[in-house]
């Protein structure tokens, strides 16, 4: 629930683009299917979606996908996916990588020592630190093709090693790539 509330605000404070200035509606979680999703999701996690939102005069559409969970070494991963859904739509960047990472991070009020940006394949990506849970973490976001002043979409992922156990530089870029996303359906 926490991360449907993390999403939610997250959502609502992300400065979206398009062609008029507010959401006329907002973002609903909902479970999917995994095999559903636009997140090529991972073995054991759960997925989400949202509904389609559109801008004032409906002509901005938009939709968020979310892939998480522990896996059995005690490794948290959180996918997540933010799409234009039509010619007319873009999305902003205009957060700070850092600040993506917190709004995306379903205890994103308790990350601390966030490092400056690195980059890794046209990847912006910081690590830092969850002090609630105890855990070291890194945070990407991949901005999508060019579009209209923004771009088509928005990828973000973390990952957070179990408490008192670090992630690996190595993993980084192996964590980036492993991040894919599904075909969109026609």
């Amino acid at each position: 629930m926490r991360l449907v509330a993390s999403l939610a605000c997250f959502a609502a404070s992300f400065a979206v683009a398009g062609t008029a200035v507010g959401q006329s509606q907002r973002y609903t979680w909902k479970d999917v299917d995994c095999r559903q999703s636009r997140i090529v999701a991972w073995s054991g996690l759960k997925c989400r979606a949202t509904n389609v939102v559109t801008s004032e005069g409906n002509i901005g559409a938009f939709r968020q996908w979310a892939a998480f969970g522990t896996n059995r070494d005690g490794y948290y991963v959180h996918m997540f996916f933010w799409e234009a859904e039509n010619d007319f739509s873009y999305l902003s960047a205009d957060q700070t990588t850092g600040d993506f990472v917190k709004w995306m991070f379903e205890h994103g009020k308790s990350i601390a020592q966030i490092s400056a940006v690195s980059r890794y394949n046209e990847v912006d990506y910081v690590t830092f630190r969850d002090d609630g849970n105890g855990r070291d973490c890194i945070g990407f976001r991949r901005l999508g093709k060019p579009k209209r002043g923004g771009y088509d979409s928005v990828t973000g992922g973390i990952l957070c090693a179990p408490a008192g156990k670090g992630v690996a530089a190595g993993d980084i870029p192996t964590f980036i790539d492993r991040v894919r996303l599904q075909p969109a359906a026609d």
